[in-house]
């Protein structure tokens, strides 16, 4: 019950600043603006490399670990200011068990998000942006690498194999190097929700934008 209140009290908190955000920019947008090339575009996909710091296991017994991959994200860009994305996650880390009879050592683990969201942008500038985004939606954790078929990671303390909710609340950074390329960072909050706990899960990503879909100015 608690994971849920936090769960959906953390999505009300992010609607209510993304929405803040966009009625924000709409109100400024009344006024007569000329877009930047920047920002004509339709849609945008991004492209790069991903950190994250995960803790396998409940309570502080097993190492945190540290988590590399890689991250794509498809945004619709409804509105300069407003868009709708789709991201996928896909990090790999190595687990350091306890000492244990099953002869099991540190061993690879990976993680696999799917998930769906929005983004604003609160500034944007001929050669930068900033805003937040929320996505929500599912990760599979595979946690049982080089285990004997008659044990599972949860007898060495550590989470199963499983599919979990996840989220991802954060900001990004778009540096234009032309209108249609960018170079983005990506700063989260990424928790997970495995074993009917949840995880705290801090995120980021550095790549590349390329910007298509040209918008028509009214």
């Amino acid at each position: 019950m608690r994971i849920r209140r936090s769960f959906f009290a953390t999505l009300v908190a992010a609607a209510l600043v993304l929405s803040t955000a966009s009625l924000h920019a709409q109100v400024v947008a009344t006024a007569p603006v000329t877009v930047s090339p920047a920002y004509n575009n339709h849609f945008d996909v991004f492209g790069g490399y991903m950190y994250s710091h995960f803790n396998p296991a409940r309570g502080d017994q097993i190492h945190a670990i540290n988590m590399l991959g890689v991250n794509g994200t498809f945004t619709d860009w409804v509105k300069p200011s407003f868009g709708f994305e789709f991201t996928t996650r896909h990090v790999f880390g190595t687990i350091l068990p306890p000492v244990n009879g099953y002869g099991i050592k540190n061993y690879r683990a990976s993680q696999h998000f799917f998930m769906v969201g929005v983004a604003s942008r609160f500034v944007r500038h001929p050669k930068y942006d900033f805003g937040m985004h929320l996505d929500v939606g599912a990760v599979y954790g595979i946690f049982n690498n080089g285990y004997p078929a008659y044990v599972q990671p949860i007898d060495l303390g550590i989470f199963n194999t499983q599919p979990a909710i996840a989220m991802a609340i954060g900001a990004f950074y778009d540096y234009n190097i032309k209108p249609k390329w960018a170079i983005r960072l990506y700063t989260d909050w990424q928790p997970t929700f495995y074993g009917k706990t949840h995880q705290d899960e801090f995120a980021g990503a550095l790549g590349i934008v390329y910007k298509f879909g040209k918008r028509k100015i009214k």
